[in-house]
Parts: structure tokens; sequence; C-alpha cells
């Protein structure tokens, strides 16, 4: 059998093979799958199709550079809408800016006024606040005043803690109106506590027999004695009542053994506490009761302050140093101590107040 060639030009449709299928499976052919995935065409822009038929009528594309030329249309708002669209499709959407936002964006310039400007501007300030009424510069005043009181009372504060009784009297008795001073900044600084201690002492002493007399060592304004039914010798070292005895109280004019209850209710102030725990041995009967409140940060060690008050003659009663702010503490006289005896000199830290 001859083997016949066929013409070259005739063996495209002579010659036919037959097409190779392979099947595969898994990832792979997942992946295959997807390449032969045509793409989509992406539709055309109207503004593109306008170019491409301008294109086609010219000979030329418009171009995107910055030297394409300028579009035809002379229509301002077909271009704001052109521009806008365009800032869509590049991911840029723009609000307009108000003029305000532009100003500030400038360089910021300062302004330069003239005095007699300054003083227009003062002027109309004054009228306007006398407009509104006397309230407004009141409050301010009340304002300074307090702050000046409180500046005042601090520097005060300061002065008693760090001097003994002797300087502090001196003081007081220089300056007639420390003392006021220095109470009135206190009652501003009681009505930022979170309880008053001498409210406390109060409900004890009310739950205590009415007969008993009591002594209110450091009274300042002598609540205690308008809040208890109790004979009360309140003293201090300036007295701004008749019933407020003036004096040192380290050296009362207290008969000896006179008192049943001594009080001393943020008054253990300066540096010579041993005078003033002597003075109170002095005037309490045997087993008479000493009640004390004093604020924690005073105190570096509890027990060194109740090793004091027994060389004093008193023993611990009762104690509360479970209170965040204040300590309470109740003592008893068990013993008599002469005010000659020589002490260990005692005295608790100060409470400063922090700068302002």
């Amino acid at each position: 059998m001859a083997f016949e060639v066929p013409p070259w030009d005739k063996g495209a449709e002579v010659i036919k093979f037959k097409p190779i299928h392979v099947v595969s499976t898994g990832a792979a052919a997942t992946k295959k799958a997807k390449k032969l995935k045509k793409k989509k065409p992406k539709a055309k822009n109207h503004a593109d199709h306008e170019n491409s038929t301008k294109a086609t009528a010219t000979g030329y594309r418009l171009g995107r550079g910055p030297l394409a030329p300028p579009p035809e249309s002379s229509d301002d708002e077909a271009d704001d809408g052109m521009r806008a669209m365009h800032k869509i499709r590049s991911g840029r959407i723009e609000k307009p800016r108000p003029i305000l936002q532009v100003a500030k964006d400038n360089k910021k310039k300062q302004l330069k006024l003239k005095p007699e400007m300054i003083e227009a501007a003062v002027e109309a300030m004054e009228t306007s606040a006398s407009s509104l009424g006397e309230s407004a510069p009141v409050g301010l005043a009340n304002k300074l005043q307090s702050e000046l009181l409180g500046g005042r009372f601090r520097y005060i504060n300061e002065q008693l803690y760090t001097m003994n009784s002797q300087k502090a009297e001196k003081l007081f008795n220089k300056d007639a109106e420390a003392f006021e001073a220095y109470h009135a900044g206190y009652r501003q600084q009681v009505d930022k506590w979170p309880a008053n201690p001498l409210a406390r002492i109060i409900k004890t002493i009310k739950r205590l027999s009415k007969t008993l007399i009591i002594g209110d060592f450091g009274c300042g304004e002598g609540k205690l004695a308008q809040s208890v039914p109790n004979k009360v010798y309140s003293m201090d070292l300036v007295s701004t009542r008749a019933d407020i005895v003036a004096c040192n109280i380290t050296n009362t004019p207290l008969q000896d053994q006179s008192l049943d209850v001594a009080v001393y209710c943020l008054s253990l102030m300066g540096t010579n506490l041993n005078d003033y725990l002597l003075e109170a041995n002095r005037v309490l009967k045997l087993h008479g009761n000493v009640y004390i409140a004093e604020i924690q940060s005073r105190f570096d060690d509890v027990r060194e302050f109740v090793r004091f008050m027994g060389s004093c003659g008193f023993d611990l009663v009762k104690k509360d140093v479970a209170v965040n702010y204040f300590y309470f503490f109740q003592f008893r006289k068990m013993r008599h101590v002469d005010k000659q005896v020589k002490l260990k000199p005692f005295s608790l830290k100060p409470c400063l107040y922090r700068k302002r």
C-alpha cells in the first residue's frame, strides 16, 4: 500500500488531532479554572465614550496630562460636574471648605491694637458688666476674698504647728485680727472634709452623764459648749464670746482635779505637747477621761503616741484608727503626774498645706 503525502497547503485540512482532556482535581483545578475565567470588560464611562467618539472623528485622542487641551464645554456647571465626577472616580470626595476655615489655614497674622482701641474695648466691657447687674463683680470679689482668706489661714496654720504655745499666744496678742482670720479659714476647710470630728465628740459627750464637768481645750468658737447640756469650760488663746476663757491651754485658771472630761479636738498643735497633757493631768479628777481627735497624717507611729500619753499619767481605753482622715482616742487618768517632772519632749508631725 502506497503512502501518499498531501500537498503542504492542504495539510491543515487533512491532519486533525484529537484534543486530550486532562482531568484534574483539588486546589490546582480550582486555580486553573480561575485563570481561564475571562475578565469582564469594564463599562466605559460616558465621558470616555464621548472622548473616544471625538478621537474617532478628529483623528486624535484627548489626553489627561498637564498639556492636554481644555474641555470644549463653556458651561461652568458642566465643568463643576465633570470635576466632581473625576474626584469620585479617583477615590477623593471633598466638601467645599467654608470661608472661616480657609482663613484659619492661612498664615495667622498677629493682631495689633492701638491704645485707643484697647481703651474703647475695656470701656465697652465695663459698660456691659454694669448692664448685667452687680452679680458678676460681687462674685469675682468673693472669689478673691476667699483665696486671700485661705492663703492667710495656711500661713497662720503653719506657724501654729511649728512653734510652742507661748509664741502662739504672742502672735495672736500682737495681731488681733489673726485669730478671726484663722478660724474663718478653718471653717472653709471643715466644709471640704468628709466629716467634722467635733460632731463625733459631741455625740460621745451626749451619751455621758449630764452632771460631768468638761474642759474644752482649744475650743475655737466654743461649739461644744453650745451643743451639750453639761457644764463646759471653753478655753482658747483668744476669746470670741463671753463664756470663752482666753488663756494658754498649758496654764489654765482651773482648779486642780476639777474636771471629769478633757477634750482636745484638733488642738494638740505646737511643739510642747508635754505641757498640754500635764496640764490636763493636773485639772482632771482621778479616772477622768481625755478625748482626742487628730488628723491621721500627723502620726508616724500610734504606739509611740500611746507611750507618751502613759508617761503623762494616762492609759489607753479605746482608739479608732480605721477612719481614713481622723484618728480618735480615749484615755483615762490613772495617776497624778506633777507638772515639774522632766519628760522627753514629744510632738506630732505638723499638718502643713501644700503651697499653691
